[in-house]
């Protein structure tokens, strides 16, 4: 095996290590460790946000044309980024009724069904179902009723909207922000999970990178609908005019 395929299936690996990874997590949360679980999926977190970087570097797609990386962690995604959070969500009754379930799985299934759920232009289309952090700040704060049923249905709207979202992985707008920003939130989220009763002060600080994450993602879809439009005013513009 040559050193670049044996490098492709490394980063393969590294990639099916998250789905390793989010069985334990879900076995975590099935035993009632759930701060455990939730260290877990920060973990597959990690992975899915790096290994798209290492699978381009070493070019997987090329090297091993016939092993389809994208489809496998999107199965992945499935399971670390929906159905554990939404076990765990049960499990904890973090939500009025178990029947608010229904919210976020006919949500996240609407997403991954999407042809350009990622789109060409390296965006999320949509709320690309982090119910992952949705569940983490569900567990830590324990909003009343109402406001845990907002918690979802306000992501299972905006998963029907196609507006776009931050690529961090993938697209270079604002990257280098996003990635401190990211990192700054990981060490945070990472500290409290480790306490048996973390600061609430520190919960609430903590929501500055999703805060961040959705204005940013807003903005910019924002900015280039504006750019589209003023794009297809000028070309309007510039069309002769036809006698009726």
């Amino acid at each position: 095996m040559s050193k670049h395929k044996l490098a492709a299936w490394l980063v393969h690996l590294y990639t099916a290590s998250g789905g390793v990874i989010g069985m334990f997590a879900l076995f975590a949360a099935a035993e009632g460790h759930i701060r455990r679980a939730f260290l877990l999926l920060i973990l597959t977190m990690v992975i899915d946000t790096t290994d798209g970087l290492l699978a381009r570097r070493v070019r997987v797609r090329s090297v091993l044309p016939d092993f389809d990386g994208a489809m496998m962690d999107n199965v992945i995604d499935v399971l670390t980024f929906v159905w554990i959070p939404i076990f765990i969500m049960w499990r904890e009754s973090l939500l009025p009724s178990p029947a608010w379930i229904i919210v976020p799985v006919l949500a996240a299934l609407y997403a991954y069904g999407q042809t350009n759920m990622k789109t060409d232009d390296a965006f999320f289309l949509g709320f690309p179902s982090y119910w992952n952090i949705v569940a983490l700040y569900l567990y830590w704060l324990e909003p009343v009723a109402a406001a845990a049923a907002m918690l979802v249905v306000v992501p299972a709207v905006l998963t029907f909207i196609p507006t776009r979202y931050l690529y961090a992985s993938r697209n270079h707008i604002l990257w280098k922000t996003t990635w401190s920003l990211g990192a700054i939130w990981l060490v945070m989220v990472v500290y409290l999970l480790t306490q048996t009763r973390p600061d609430l002060t520190l919960v609430w600080l903590s929501l500055f990178y999703p805060a961040y994450y959705m204005i940013a993602s807003f903005y910019i879809d924002w900015k280039l609908r504006i750019g589209s439009l003023r794009r297809r005013n000028r070309s309007g513009s510039s069309l002769p005019a036809v006698d009726g």
